[in-house]
């Protein structure tokens, strides 16, 4: 009687860890993300179990937005393939209004390129580019406070995606530590003593503009958010 009892203890036991491990991992469908708040002019379509972003005729980059705030420790794991060569990737989180870090104001859905670009600096984030060649530039991380304030601002000297390419992405917030690492490489590992403590996930992607428009495009696939708290 007594080894029944210890052992239908470890087994409620194991049972309950188990509920909780599970609880702490959220795995977003492309179907769940097509419902995400977007901003800017562009669409997302469904094809299997991948969401597509693409930008439109007159866009300046295009928003995926987390209808979620995500608050404390996390792992965020995805996959991403650019579809165009000049597929901008940006992932932005722990994105707040900076006064108000349970909400995030959108601008009106018709905002001009120069209120899109007031709403991005004057709001707290984290922000991630990690294709950046058709804009002339390479990888970087930062953390924006304010149109004038940042936290730190890392750079790699050269792009690490690929057009046509699957890409696995990790980028990892526990404690004071955040770090960026892709296809199993880690890249950024960054220290940040007063850490963004609460946010939203944004996913955006950019072309380019001027004489020669190329509009961006990009497959996402597999998201899985994982908690430590």
């Amino acid at each position: 009687m007594i080894r029944f009892y210890t052992l239908l203890k470890l087994t409620i036991t194991l049972v309950a860890t188990s509920h909780i491990i599970i609880a702490q991992q959220v795995k977003i469908a492309a179907q769940e993300l097509a419902q995400w708040p977007t901003l800017d002019k562009g669409k997302t379509t469904i094809e299997a179990d991948v969401l597509i972003m693409e930008e439109t005729e007159g866009a300046d980059g295009y928003f995926l937005v987390s209808p979620q705030a995500y608050e404390g420790n996390y792992t965020i794991r995805y996959k991403v393939k650019p579809m165009s060569e000049s597929s901008v990737l940006i992932t932005l989180f722990s994105a707040s209004q900076t006064k108000s870090p349970d909400k995030l104001i959108m601008p009106a859905v018709n905002a001009s390129p120069e209120a899109f670009w007031e709403w991005r600096s004057n709001m707290q984030h984290y922000n991630l580019t990690f294709n950046n060649s058709s804009h002339g530039l390479s990888p970087f991380f930062y953390k924006n406070l304010s149109p004038l304030s940042r936290g730190f601002y890392e750079r790699l000297p050269e792009n690490i995606a690929t057009v046509g390419q699957w890409h696995q992405v990790e980028i990892g917030k526990k404690g004071n530590r955040l770090w960026f690492k892709m296809d199993g490489k880690e890249y950024f590992n960054v220290q940040d003593c007063n850490p963004l403590e609460k946010g939203h996930l944004i996913f955006r992607i950019s072309g380019t503009t001027g004489e020669k428009v190329i509009l961006a495009k990009a497959a996402i696939r597999d998201l899985v958010i994982t908690f430590d708290n």
